[in-house]
């Protein structure tokens, strides 16, 4: 399941940064306004660039869950 290669390395009330375990790649997600944008920490290689996605969708969850976005 692509949520288990996925942690949280650091969550304030604007930022998530995660990480993808295998690839140890990162990706930063800013929230503002109770919404949500993305951008990436480091330049994910190209064969990286699918898990931009998973990264989003995992981080979106997880702001969710915590209530840091509607």
């Amino acid at each position: 399941m692509p949520q288990d290669e996925f942690v949280i390395e650091e969550a304030d009330d604007v930022t998530i940064l995660v990480r993808h375990l295998l690839a140890d790649v990162r990706f930063l997600f800013v929230m503002k306004g109770r919404k949500f944008n993305g951008v990436d920490a480091n330049e994910p290689k190209p064969s990286d660039l699918s898990l931009r996605n998973q990264a989003r969708a995992f981080a979106l969850h997880e702001a969710r869950i915590q209530g840091w976005i509607d």
